[in-house]
């Protein structure tokens, strides 16, 4: 299972700060978390939409 969480908007490698929460006990229990950059999917590039949050 992976949680997606939308991409902070000035740092699309981290979440946004709204569901920041969410992503740390979702890491903390085990589950993988990526960010989707919403910037990335309106310009249609979808690999760079969904990047690995890497703390």
């Amino acid at each position: 299972m992976m949680l997606l969480v939308p991409a902070d908007p000035l740092r699309p490698r981290r979440p946004d700060d709204h569901f920041a929460p969410e992503a740390d006990a979702a890491r903390a229990a085990g589950t993988n978390v990526a960010v989707v950059y919403h910037e990335a999917l309106i310009r249609d590039d979808p690999h760079r939409a969904m990047l690995r949050w890497r703390r």
